[in-house]
Formats: structure tokens, C-alpha cells, sequence
């Protein structure tokens, strides 16, 4: 591999002795000299060196203020400064700024150790900087589960003990019915256990749906938009309300689309039950429509209704876990946040945007693993 080397130095006869030394040490490198200020800017960016090699006194420039430009610019490459006879108080004073070594040109017979330990050591400090970059988003995201998780044993406790402790008053009132001998109030307590335990299974459901997704490893399938959607629309048919609405599917053409088509499809089926749940029954003419648009490196679907609507000082936390809008939801709050996962697994994004008694739509814009080859 060859150093890319820039040199500032004014002194040509100078920069020869240099690249005859490190040619001698078998040091194999390409390098450009400048010697002056918009010379070395310019370099900079241009010639991408792998270190900088810079005198000290140049007529309107000097190694301060070279080394200053530098590191602004690229604080990972090693920069040494080769100098005639300075003071030890100055040669001091370059490394505290930043300097990775200097090198008398009385002395140059040092010069290839010194660029071979300054390569080294910035190797080293760039390794260090990527893997505590690495260690520090780690902990981020094991702070964010660890909150989720807090989040998660108190909410879900809540969830399944709420409507257990509804199905047992609701039991006991129904044995002092028997008891008593008077049983017209027990078809309504069985519609309210009906509700109680739909509500524990949902939420069950919607955990199990959790973990699933979590650790799910799905290779990328073709999609058939048309098939997955008609048959989303059959699955929801017997949600309440979903006679009354109309339902509309516009595949435009485009190349074929790879994706995990499980997880699409828990997507799709949990974005249009929504649409199809929270209907406005006051509009003529109810409908959900669904348009796909591909190209060779995305797919963007957009989920369109015109139901109730989300106000506007929900929607900021709408895809948080728990987090319900609507005193309508008799969900979990999981729903939209495991989509809101499933879509960062995916490599997508979600966006939604909705008016109150206006309606909703949701982009999804998921990345094309299409196979090549």
C-alpha cells in the first residue's frame, strides 16, 4: 500500500532528501509538495494525504498555523513536523497543539520509524474512537430497552390485570344472580366477560407479536402488493364496520419488490384494521384506499382513510409504546409501536399525517432487497 504524502516545504533540494531517505527505508509512497497556504488547503482535500510531512518556516506561512488548518480539517492523520534546528521549548510546545512527532533535518535517518509509529498510533486511535462509538450507541439503545422494559412490565401488568380483575367482578355478580334467582342481567355480563377476555387475548396477542418480531430472521420474498392487500382486506372483513366501508387497491407498475413479507404483512394487516376500526360513521361514504408505488430501490404505500381522524397534540407520541389517542382504542397501545419497530427492522420509514374528522394517511417507504444476478 502506498503512503499518500504531502509535504510542506519550500525548499525543493529539501523534499528530495526526504523522499530519498524513505525510498532507502523501502517506504513506498506517492507525494505532492506545496508551499503555500492556499497550496495546502487546497491539497488537503484534494490529494487526501495519509500524513503531512511540514517545515517549520515557510516565507508567509509557518507549521503552527499549518498544523492548526489541519487538524480542523483531519484531526486522524498524522502530522510531523520536519524542521532545521528549533528550540526543545517549540518542538514541545507542537505536540501539545497536536503535532505527532518532529524531526530535525540534521537527523532524517529517524524520519521512516516516526511516520511508521504515527500511522500506527493514529490506526490505533481510530479503531479506539469506532468501538467507543460503537460501546456508547450500544449503551444508548440498552438505556432506551431498559426504559422500554420498565415501560413494558408496568403497562403490561396493567393491561392483563385490569380486564382479569373485570371478569372476576363480573363472575361474582353473575353467581349472586344464580343465587338469587333474578337472571336478567346475566347476557349483559356475558357480553362484558366477552369484551373483558377479547381484550386480554388482544393484548396477549399483540406481546407474542412483540417478541416474534424481535427475533425474527426473514430472507427477502417477492411481494405480490395485489395478492398480500386483497387478501389483508379478506382477513379484516369481519371487524365491526367493515360492510360499510369502501375499499380501494391502485398497484402502480413498477420492477418486482423484495422484502421479509412476513413482516410486511403484519404491517399492512395492523395499519388497515386500524383504518377499518376507527371509521367515521357520520361520512356517506366511508372508504380505505391503498396505493403502491415501486422502483428499483423502495416501495412507497400509502394507507389513506377518511375517519376520525388523530388531533394533532396526539400524533407526536402516537407510534410510543402504550400510547393510545383515542378512548375509542380498546387495544393495547402496542400495535402502532411494533409497527413503528418493524418498519426500523425493515430499514424503512413510517410517517403519518391526520386531521381530526378528516382522516389519516400513512407512507411507508420500504427498501427493495431485490435480488441481482
Amino acid at each position: 500500500m502506498e503512503l499518500k504524502i504531502l509535504m510542506l516545504e519550500d525548499v525543493e533540494e529539501d523534499s528530495l532528501l526526504i523522499q530519498r531517505v524513505l525510498q532507502k527505508a523501502g517506504i513506498r509512497f506517492e507525494s505532492l509538495r506545496v508551499d503555500s497556504k492556499e497550496d495546502f488547503i487546497r491539497s488537503i482535500d484534494s490529494f487526501q494525504p495519509d500524513i503531512v510531512l511540514s517545515d517549520h518556516a515557510l516565507p508567509q506561512f509557518n507549521s503552527s498555523e499549518a498544523l492548526r488548518i489541519f487538524k480542523e480539517k483531519s484531526s486522524m492523520t498524522p502530522f510531523i513536523l520536519v524542521t532545521g534546528a528549533v528550540s526543545e521549548e517549540f518542538a514541545v510546545s507542537s505536540l501539545h497543539l497536536g503535532a505527532d512527532d518532529y524531526i530535525l533535518k540534521s537527523n532524517l535517518a529517524r524520519l521512516p520509524s516516526a511516520i511508521n509509529n504515527a500511522i500506527n498510533k493514529k490506526k490505533a486511535e481510530r479503531e479506539r474512537a469506532i468501538a467507543n462509538h460503537s460501546l456508547m450507541l450500544q449503551n444508548q439503545e440498552l438505556k432506551k430497552l431498559n426504559q422500554e422494559l420498565d415501560r413494558f412490565v408496568y403497562s403490561t401488568s396493567h393491561n392483563l390485570r385490569a380486564p382479569l380483575l373485570s371478569v372476576l367482578g363480573l363472575v361474582r355478580l353473575s353467581r349472586q344472580e344464580i343465587e338469587n334467582k333474578t337472571t336478567e342481567e346475566l347476557p349483559q355480563y356475558f357480553e362484558m366477560i366477552e369484551k373483558s377476555i377479547t381484550q386480554l387475548d388482544t393484548t396477549l396477542r399483540q406481546i407474542i407479536d412483540y417478541s416474534k418480531n424481535a427475533r425474527l430472521e426473514e430472507e427477502p420474498d417477492e411481494i405480490n402488493f395485489e395478492d398480500l392487500l386483497q387478501g389483508t382486506f379478506d382477513y379484516m372483513k369481519f371487524i365491526n364496520g367493515a360492510t360499510n366501508i369502501s375499499q380501494n387497491i391502485v398497484i402502480h407498475e413498477g420492477p418486482s419488490f423484495y422484502c421479509g413479507k412476513m413482516r410486511m404483512n403484519f404491517v399492512l394487516q395492523n395499519l388497515i384494521s386500524n383504518s377499518i376500526k376507527y371509521y367515521d360513521a357520520t361520512k356517506d361514504n366511508p372508504f380505505v384506499k391503498v396505493e403502491v408505488f415501486k422502483n428499483e430501490s423502495e416501495a412507497r404505500i400509502v394507507i389513506e382513510d377518511n375517519g376520525i381522524g388523530i388531533s394533532k397534540k396526539y400524533q407526536e407520541n402516537i407510534f410510543d409504546m402504550f400510547f393510545r389517542a383515542t378512548e375509542r382504542s380498546d387495544g393495547s397501545g402496542l400495535g402502532l409501536y411494533i409497527v413503528k419497530e418493524t418498519i426500523d427492522m425493515m430499514g424503512g420509514r413510517i410517517e403519518l399525517n391526520s386531521e381530526k374528522n378528516k382522516g389519516t394517511s400513512v407512507t411507508l417507504t420500504i427498501p427493495n432487497f431485490r435480488r441481482t444476478g
